[in-house]
This record gives structure tokens, sequence and C-alpha cells, in this order.
């Protein structure tokens, strides 16, 4: 077996641009010979961020305060039928305000806890609803870590999801994302990048959206 130097230069080797061969075919790199070229500046990131959403099936609309906001999610819990809605537990949405009128419109409205039996709670609630870490407008992706208050199954568990954040808080590239970090101390114990509807594909190539995730998803960016 290979030590830890070699194999480390060997992954070097099969990445180095232009050099590993898969094939003994010549003129096949696994690289390409020439550096990809560099991406066109991203000029306004939340104009792209949620344009890349929608390129996945997802929805996002920019809102212009928390009052648009709250409309939203109390109108689709109206459109989906919803009879449970759960969030997070976390002061951004108290100040979003829409506990009340949920309840008015006859949907209950359960705050995430860390009790043994809230896997299950989250299993049978219509809709999840929480904030964002950030967003990565070059992919339509959401940066969503975890805490108290903050419970993966609210995001992860529900058919239909909806994330509410500042649209300041979009950032152009993932690198840039884990320059934040690495500046502000390192990553997270857990944070995860959940880009659009959950999506699976067999082995015939068959997609099915919302198979191990939510297969509805909503981000308003407010601001």
């Amino acid at each position: 077996m290979a030590d830890r130097a070699e194999f480390l230069e060997s992954i070097r080797h099969r990445t180095r641009t232009g050099q590993y061969k898969p094939t003994h075919a010549p003129d096949v790199p696994w690289t390409p010979r020439e550096e990809p070229p560099e991406s066109a500046p991203i000029e306004d990131p939340p104009a792209r961020f949620l344009e890349e959403l929608d390129a996945l099936g997802g929805h996002g609309r920019r809102v212009e305060n928390l009052d648009e906001a709250r409309d939203y999610v109390v109108s689709l819990a109206r459109e989906r039928g919803a009879k449970r809605l759960i969030r997070w537990d976390v002061g951004e949405l108290e100040e979003l305000a829409v506990d009340g009128p949920l309840r008015e419109a006859g949907v209950e409205v359960v705050l995430w806890r860390d009790l043994e039996d809230f896997r299950e709670v989250a299993a049978k609630a219509d809709i999840g609803l929480s904030t964002a870490e950030g967003a990565i407008a070059e992919t339509g992706s959401l940066i969503l870590t975890s805490g108290p208050g903050k419970g993966r199954t609210v995001t992860l568990l529900p058919p239909t999801y909806v994330a509410v954040l500042p649209a300041d808080r979009v950032l152009r590239t993932v690198p840039e994302a884990i320059e934040r970090y690495a500046e502000a101390g390192g990553l997270p114990a857990n944070i995860c990048f959940h880009t659009g509807p959950s999506r699976s594909g067999d082995i015939e190539m068959s997609l099915f959206v919302g198979m191990h995730g939510p297969g509805d998803v909503h981000v308003l960016l407010v601001g």
C-alpha cells in the first residue's frame, strides 16, 4: 500500500491541468489543457440568486420589508391548504410576526424544540419555515447552520419549505462564503448548502422531485 506522500502525489498528478489521461488514446486529457475562463462578475447577487433558484425549480421573491414577507407566507399556507407550520425558534422569525395571522387562517404553528419526538412532529408539518445564514448567487444555494432553536428537520421534512433572509446576505460565490467563515475563525460544526428542491435520480435516469427533502422551496429576500 502506498504511503501518505505517494497517495497525495497521485492525487496531485491526476488533478494537474492537462496531465492525467484515463485512456491510452492520444490527446485525451482528464483535465483540460487550458484553464477555464473566468466567469463574468456577478453585479447583482440577489437578482442572480433568484434567477438560479428559478432555474432549479424553486420560487424566489425579493420583498421590501417583513410585512410583505409575512403576507407571502400566510398566502402560501392558504394556497397549500396547510394545517401545520413548523418554524425555527429564533429572534428573526419572532420579528416576522407570522404566528398570529397563520393561526387566524386555521394553521397550527409549532416552534422547533430539541425534543425526542420532534422528528415526528416535523414530519407531519405541511410547511417548514426558517431563516438562513446566507445564500450563494451563482448556484442558487442557501447556507444553513444548525444550533439552539434551529433544527435541521424543519428544513428537510415538510413538503413545502420557506426561507426568509435579508437580501444583503446573498454572496456571489461558494469560495467567497468559505473565505468569510475562514476570516471569522472557521466553519461551524454543522453547515449545509441547500440548492433548490430535493431531486433524486435512479438507474433508469428518472428524476423525482421531493423524495429526500422538500419539493416545494420558496426563498424571500428582504430589503
